[in-house]
């Protein structure tokens, strides 16, 4: 369905230049708002005579974001970097004066430890550590001409710096009152979708139908960023609020639930054809799940979600006591026969699947409790929750090495052709090349960096030689200048345009180098602004010159962790906790998904499948490891649960043993389970069962995709054509 833009009834948000012609009332709020923020902070620093004041403006676009919380975040951290920056610039132009082939491999190697250093971090944490490392070439690179200057050189840059957030933080405070009740609407909406969308998911799951296994995959995958972007509006809320922790809880919760859920869909069709008063359970449940939706986007969600709270408790009770009613069966018939039965084994499937849909019910009433608590806060709630994302070093060493890489050719290019332009293009070939290379995919991530560079330099080249020339004062090169900032503005707001838009709101107003006795002549915009262009194109093109990102390769590398985190997992049960595992798995899914682009192929789906597939099977091996840590089974019924770890932790290449080693325990343990007269033991027997269940069926599935010696490979026949 095509959403109109608020500003232009009629007009499709996708159509062509809707961002400029019907502008929705927020966005062109947003336009005007950080355009008046820009000419001040260009305003206060011509005042104060600075003498490179287009700098300031230009950091008041950077830290302009969609959010106050995100403005503030990344104002807070870009000051930081750009302190330590400055300092750390200093100290290398005093540790290698008129050594520039000491000192460019010294900068090189700097910015490739901050960006390496940057790939474990969240958020604007990371972009903190870029700063360090543009921030300290800027400083070394400006001064290396009046390197007795540079202490004035970094205190000048931190002045801009400080002058930009300044401007663009007042402005955007009077403009964005009641912070603290947006902030805590946006948690109430973020975590609102995000129960529908599991919850929807569930009804399928439940169901049998293959769209819930689609829908669980997308939102497992976007968890992660839901998030990291919970951060900025805890910001907003405040320091003494806990509604951020509470919507990382939620968000955890609901991956757990979606997690059990595929888990008790693939038991579901392993114990096909289900007992007839489960499947009457299941219907009434997919049919209460399926109006949760309407419910908790009612006017009203924290009554909603206190009542459905309720409904499904209910159930779940109602699942605990058939379960605790079909042990007491079982134990009756166990009693009148010497044999096992098929009323035996019907009843003992049974309790396992209503087990299994009780401890689901639990995660979503977890999930909604702290939904409620997002939006009426107690006293005295010292509640905290927080992800510790994964450190990918393979990825950091890519990341630092494309960086230093990008620094040394820059450096090189300068000192070999002794260009008096130099300088700028490798101040521009570190600003670009450590900008971007902290993300997975710094090619993708550019891309859209040199096309705002270009349009920044045509806009330039129309002021700089027909409008600019015949100004005489500042006010009218602030009026000169509003109409191509406010059109940058409005185009950072649209979706597509977004990184093109941002890189032509940051170097717009150093191609056009407004000053207070000069005006930027032809000549200067010739050897300035090429240079410039040359510098942004210089450090886009590194990345696909130097250690390439390459989508299969990266997919290949991601198989590989998980089925070594799947052996760790299995060598040891503390290895991961659940939560970490669940974590663990959902930031691989999320990173399969951005890695295929806007259109997924046949190997990305067939890559989610084995993804989510190894995440059941992680969750069922820590579930063996606890049956097994209780010591309750006799030795020779630990031994089979013991086996299939074994091989599961020593698998190697393609191999069915993992999933013959399954089913021979489960031959072994549902026969023991059938005889056991020992209730604790028996229900430790039901908890090892109802796991191999599925590990049997999962570890045969997904036997291909074990293999990591070779490249995963789909059949023709399962291509999308």
């Amino acid at each position: 369905m095509i959403k109109a833009t608020d500003g232009l009834k009629g007009l499709p948000e996708t159509a062509p230049l809707a961002w400029l012609i019907a502008p929705s009332p927020s966005n062109l709020g947003f336009a005007v708002r950080t355009t008046c923020a820009a000419l001040l902070a260009l305003t206060i620093a011509l005042w104060m005579e600075m003498d490179s004041p287009q700098w300031a403006p230009m950091t008041a676009w950077i830290v302009a974001q969609n959010s106050r919380g995100q403005s503030l975040s990344k104002a807070k951290w870009r000051l930081t970097g750009t302190c330590i920056g400055a300092i750390a610039g200093v100290t290398f132009l005093a540790a290698f004066p008129q050594s520039p082939w000491l000192l460019f491999p010294s900068l090189a190697l700097g910015a490739g430890l901050c960006c390496a250093y940057a790939t474990f971090l969240r958020n604007f944490r990371s972009y903190a550590l870029v700063l360090i490392a543009f921030t300290c070439t800027i400083i070394v690179l400006s001064a290396t001409n009046q390197p007795d200057n540079v202490f004035m050189i970094a205190l000048s840059r931190t002045t801009y710096i400080t002058l930009g957030i300044l401007c663009e933080s007042a402005l955007a405070l009077l403009f964005a009152p009641r912070l603290d009740r947006v902030a805590k609407q946006e948690i109430c909406t973020r975590l609102q979708d995000a129960l529908c969308g599991a919850c929807r998911s569930m009804t399928d799951l439940l169901l049998g139908q293959q769209d819930g296994l689609f829908r669980s995959q997308a939102l497992m995958g976007s968890i992660p960023s839901l998030a990291d972007q919970t951060e900025f509006s805890d910001i907003e809320m405040g320091p003494h609020s806990h509604a951020g922790d509470h919507a990382r809880a939620a968000l955890g919760a609901i991956s757990t639930f979606l997690s059990r859920g595929l888990t008790l869909h693939i038991h579901m069709q392993a114990a096909a054809p289900l007992p007839d008063t489960f499947q009457t359970l299941l219907r009434k449940l997919s049919l209460l799940l399926s109006q949760v939706p309407n419910q908790i986007k009612s006017d009203n969600p924290v009554g909603a979600a206190i009542a459905i709270r309720q409904e499904f408790t209910r159930y779940r009770t109602d699942c605990l006591q058939r379960s605790v009613d079909d042990l007491i069966a079982f134990e009756q018939l166990r009693i009148q026969s010497d044999h096992p039965t098929q009323a035996m084994r019907d009843l003992l499937e049974s309790r396992i699947l209503e087990a299994a849909l009780a401890k689901l019910l639990l995660e979503l009433d977890i999930a909604l409790a702290h939904f409620i608590a997002t939006q009426t806060p107690v006293s005295k709630d010292h509640f905290r929750f927080d992800r510790h994302p994964e450190k990918d070093f393979t990825l950091a060493l890519n990341n630092g090495l494309r960086s230093a890489a990008a620094i040394c050719i820059g450096g090189l290019l300068w000192e070999i052709t002794a260009w008096p332009e130099g300088s700028t293009v490798a101040m521009f070939v570190a600003v670009t090349s450590t900008r971007f290379s902290s993300f997975e995919n710094p090619v993708q991530a550019s891309s859209g960096f040199l096309k705002g560079a270009v349009w920044a330099a045509f806009v330039s080249f129309f002021l700089v030689f027909w409008v600019l020339p015949e100004q005489a004062s500042n006010e009218t090169l602030l009026a000169s200048l509003f109409f191509p900032m406010l059109v940058g503005g409005l185009a950072l707001r649209a979706p597509n345009a977004t990184g093109t838009a941002a890189a032509y709101n940051n170097f717009l107003p150093f191609m056009v180098g407004p000053a207070n006795h000069t005006r930027m002549d032809e000549i200067m915009w010739f050897n300035t602004t090429p240079a410039v262009v040359f510098g942004i194109g210089l450090g886009v093109w590194a990345f696909r010159l130097v250690l390439p990102f390459d989508a299969a390769a990266e997919r290949w590398r991601i198989r590989r962790k998980l089925v070594r985190d799947l052996r760790a997992l299995a060598a040891s049960e503390t290895a991961f906790s659940t939560s970490d595992w669940i974590a663990r798995s959902g930031g691989r899914l999320a990173q399969i998904i951005r890695h295929a682009g806007s259109k997924p192929d046949a190997v990305t789906e067939a890559y989610l499948a084995g993804a989510m597939g190894l995440m059941s099977v992680g969750l069922l091996v820590l579930r063996l490891h606890h049956v097994l840590a209780y010591k309750d089974l006799p030795p020779e019924l630990a031994q089979p649960l013991r086996a299939v770890l074994h091989a599961i932790a020593h698998l190697r290449g393609y191999s069915l043993t993992p999933a013959h080693t399954a089913s021979d325990a489960l031959e072994k343990l549902l026969a023991a389970t059938l005889k056991e007269k020992n209730l604790s033991t028996h229900l430790e027997l039901t908890r090892a069962v109802s796991s191999l269940e599925v590990m049997r069926k999962e570890l045969a599935q997904n036997a291909v995709f074990l293999d990591t010696t070779r490249r995963f490979h789909v059949p023709d026949a399962q291509k999308i054509p």
